[in-house]
């Protein structure tokens, strides 16, 4: 790194070549940043907080560094632990934890507690893999930007003992205090009595002005997901230039200098970056418009490219983590975009009233620099964005300009404040209703396999030499045609998966059950979608569907749902939203059951619907699909029953497969005792493990020489049962546990069978 930094010094005084020193310069950086990575996540990964392991409830002892996240189930406190106790000792350690805390009837939020807090708490250590499927796990990457060594939850906030209270004169405690207060002022004026909690609106508005989207509707973040305006509510560019701009035009009406406008407008810039807290989407506006200002009261005439340069530097020298993080990445994508093709662009349009080319301008040169990294992250093309930015931002400017008056009004006049409210919450109905107009527009929005690499490389690079001076005859439309068609191929991602042989993978949704079928060809399967009983965290949405999309994936032919309990039909319907659905195969269908109603709903008018019983087969690319469970009967039922289960026998040549849901003994005891041949050479555990099921008797019949559990690490029930585990040794098969291994992928060729499993390749 030395000898770069001196050998860029020599090139750039002594020899006056530019160009190498540039260079060298860029070489300094790297090898600084590799350096810096390399240092700070050794010390995460050596962190005694982040290897602390324990299935039972420890008491962490320390105090808050931020204040608590309030959300509609639960909240987050955020721990700089300094003791902990568990197994009758008490060990000092540090670290950083974040512990959910769940709501419970008798108290639906933790004690009123602020920054510097010191407070004890007894709660779980959650598991720390996550998710495995086959890829890298975002929740490890998300916990490294964030700094947080461990997570924890809490089932009351009864649990939650304050100790002691932090020091009055604390700075980050007063703003905790003040932020508090403010989100109270927005809950008296925002509540909603009949689910007794903040409205819609008023979830809608704090995480507008303090960056708190806890609360937020998760249909109204969908549709505002879907709209491509979704940016607006997490504080970030937008909401400081919005600010920026309303101070500076405040204080030049007061007739201030521009030099003094500076000045004060970097005063509010970090006051108002302390009141979120730091945000990280807000840090990296505040320092990027800091780095701006302050050039500007240096020099005069900033060069936008450095200023964007010098704000990155910072940022990675705060926290290297941070270049993996996709608000990072599409911070600076749509800054940079903005900056390189904004006057361009801007040239060949049409100067029309109220900044509407202006408007246009940036919405499009943002997209261009996002579109590939949202696609990447998200698996998502938005084109809706670019017409609805014209009333989404003036409205979200306006919600600002009153919203902030309307803190300050309920500090010292609740009148005021009231009145103010009123108008602030038909803004925001409005605001919400604008973000489905163009939702009977098919294609202004949809969800796409993840692209590949070289389809994102080709579009950069033939957006990047839009930027080259022309040389040669019709070089930019050559150059418009290649990135016209990288652009189609990452928005259509026409190549559709293919495999070669039959494969089943056991996805790793937790607690609950999902299991992909991809027959020889191109059709594939999807067997339950996992889900969790609250559902309050969205299987399908965050674990399933990025999963189909990571294999190119955007058909399922064939959606099964076992059984109408919720750890293997929520998530599906996130699936049934995100896909193309040919037919739905069930048996049984619950009356009175929203979340059944709700998926039944996502599913297209086009989609068959199939009632599947005892006896049915299909063939399907050469692969015989037989029907075991359950007896055809009245389809419509009150209670859904474990027994009444979809199993399924997947047979290929000389392999099969036997998926046996959640069926008990009972069934498999009528299954023994019918004609069909259960000998499989893999079987899905029967109810997750549970000793309700996988009789001596069952086992002997399907001898199988893989066991597939579907079981989530640390669950509630205490599955596997110990009893079973041992069953499943003695019948001799070789037992792949999801909370152990990951995801389980099984490939058979008909003859031979392949496995492999997310954390250990086998």
């Amino acid at each position: 790194m030395s000898v770069c930094l001196i050998c860029a010094w020599i090139f750039f005084s002594a020899l006056r070549k530019t160009g190498l020193a540039f260079a060298f310069t860029l070489l300094t950086v790297f090898f600084l940043g590799s350096c810096l990575h390399t240092y700070q996540n050794n010390s995460f990964e050596n962190n005694p907080l982040k290897n602390l392991t324990a299935k039972d409830y420890i008491d962490f002892q320390g105090r808050l560094y931020k204040s608590p996240t309030r959300g509609h189930e639960r909240d987050y406190l955020f721990l700089k632990v300094e003791k902990i106790s568990y197994d009758n000792r008490e060990v000092k350690t540090h670290g950083n934890l974040r512990i959910s805390v769940l709501h419970t009837q008798e108290m639906v939020s933790s004690s009123d507690l602020n920054t510097h807090d010191r407070i004890k708490v007894s709660a779980k250590l959650s598991p720390s893999q996550g998710y495995r499927n086959f890829k890298p796990s975002t929740m490890a990457q998300y916990l490294k930007s964030q700094n947080i060594h461990n997570r924890a939850f809490t089932k009351s906030p009864m649990l939650v003992e304050k100790l002691r209270s932090g020091k009055k004169a604390s700075l980050p405690r007063i703003i905790s205090i003040l932020r508090r207060k403010l989100q109270r002022g927005i809950e008296h004026h925002f509540y909603d009595p009949r689910n007794s909690r903040l409205s819609s609106q008023g979830a809608v508005v704090e995480a507008l002005l303090l960056g708190e989207r806890g609360r937020m509707d998760p249909e109204i973040s969908g549709g505002l997901q879907d709209a491509g305006i979704f940016h607006l509510f997490a504080i970030s560019g937008a909401h400081i230039a919005i600010i920026s701009f309303f101070l500076f035009s405040f204080f030049r009406f007061l007739r201030i200098p521009d030099r003094a406008n500076y000045i004060l407008l970097i005063f509010f810039l970090l006051l108002y970056a302390s009141l979120v807290e730091g945000r990280p989407s807000v840090m990296r506006a505040t320092i990027m418009a800091l780095a701006l200002l302050i050039g500007k009261l240096i020099w005069r005439k900033v060069s936008l490219l450095n200023t964007l340069g010098i704000s990155a530097f910072i940022l990675l020298m705060l926290n290297p983590f941070n270049l993996f993080s996709i608000g990072f990445q599409l911070t600076f994508a749509a800054t940079l975009s903005i900056i390189l093709f904004f006057p361009k662009i801007i040239n060949y349009l049409p100067r029309l009233p109220l900044r509407v080319s202006e408007i246009f301008a940036l919405s499009l040169t943002a997209q261009m620099g996002v579109l590939p990294f949202v696609a990447l992250a998200f698996n998502r093309i938005t084109f809706s964005a670019l017409l609805l930015n014209f009333a989404a931002i003036p409205v979200v400017a306006l919600i600002m300009l009153l919203g902030y008056m309307f803190l300050l009004f309920a500090l010292i006049s609740p009148l005021a404040a009231g009145i103010l409210a009123k108008l602030i919450h038909s803004l925001v109905t409005f605001l919400i209703a604008t973000s489905h107009l163009l939702d009977p527009i098919p294609g202004i929005s949809f969800r796409i396999p993840t692209p590949s690499f070289f389809i994102v490389l080709g579009y950069f690079f033939f957006l990047g030499l839009l930027l080259l001076p022309t040389r040669i005859r019709r070089q930019k439309l050559f150059i418009s045609i290649c990135l016209t068609i990288f652009l189609g191929l990452l928005v259509t991602h026409p190549f559709p998966s293919h495999s070669k042989t039959l494969k089943l993978t056991f996805i790793d949704v937790g607690q609950g059950e999902s299991i992909l079928v991809e027959f020889p060809g191109h059709k594939k399967m999807l067997v339950d979608g996992g889900g969790t009983p609250e559902d309050t965290f969205d299987i399908g949405e965050r674990i399933v569907s990025p999963f189909l999309w990571q294999k190119g994936i955007k058909k399922i032919h064939y959606l099964l749902l076992t059984h109408a309990h919720p750890d293997h039909m929520n998530g599906l319907k996130a699936v049934a939203k995100n896909f193309k659905i040919e037919e739905f195969w069930e048996a049984f269908s619950p009356k009175d059951n929203p979340s059944y109603a709700e998926l039944r709903k996502r599913l297209s008018p086009k989609t068959t619907c199939r009632r599947m019983f005892r006896g049915q087969e299909e063939q399907i690319d050469g692969v015989k699909i037989e029907i075991l469970n359950p007896i055809q009967a009245n389809p419509f039922v009150s209670k859904i029953l474990n027994d009444e289960s979809l199993v399924l026998r997947i047979s290929y040549r000389q392999t099969a497969f036997l998926l046996a849901s959640d069926i008990g003994k009972a069934v498999e005891k009528e299954l023994l005792q019918s004609s069909f041949t259960l000998q499989s050479d893999v079987l899905k555990s029967p109810h997750h493990g549970s000793d309700s099921s996988s009789s001596v008797e069952f086992l002997s019949a399907v001898a199988p020489q893989i066991l597939i559990i579907s079981v989530g690490a640390g669950n509630r029930y205490n599955l596997p049962n110990p009893v079973v585990i041992n069953r499943y040794r003695k019948a001799g098969a070789q037992i792949y546990r999801t909370d152990h291994t990951g995801a389980v992928e099984i490939s058979s060729d008909g003859q031979n069978l392949s496995l492999r499993t997310a954390f250990k390749s086998r």
